[in-house]
């Protein structure tokens, strides 16, 4: 799993959880929309916008860029 951080831009979520290509968790809050949805990139590097499919079905991009990115798994508070 991987987390991604966004640059903070005033948006409601700045971190996604991403497992084999979906969003399995958003913080802090939003998950609601951002949960299911897939991500097409496979190599996310810092300054990345990432090409997404909502759940909904919808292909677009996000438009907040990557801030970083860390490996392993999201230990919950």
């Amino acid at each position: 799993m991987q987390t991604v951080h966004f640059v903070d831009q005033g948006q409601d979520f700045l971190e996604w959880d991403i497992e084999d290509g979906k969003v399995v968790g958003c913080r802090p809050f939003q998950g609601w929309v951002w949960e299911g949805t897939q991500v097409h990139n496979t190599d996310i590097q810092p300054g990345d916008i990432l090409e997404i499919t909502t759940p909904r079905g919808n292909r677009t991009t996000l438009n907040h860029p990557v801030e970083r990115v860390e490996e392993g798994q999201h230990a919950e508070n």
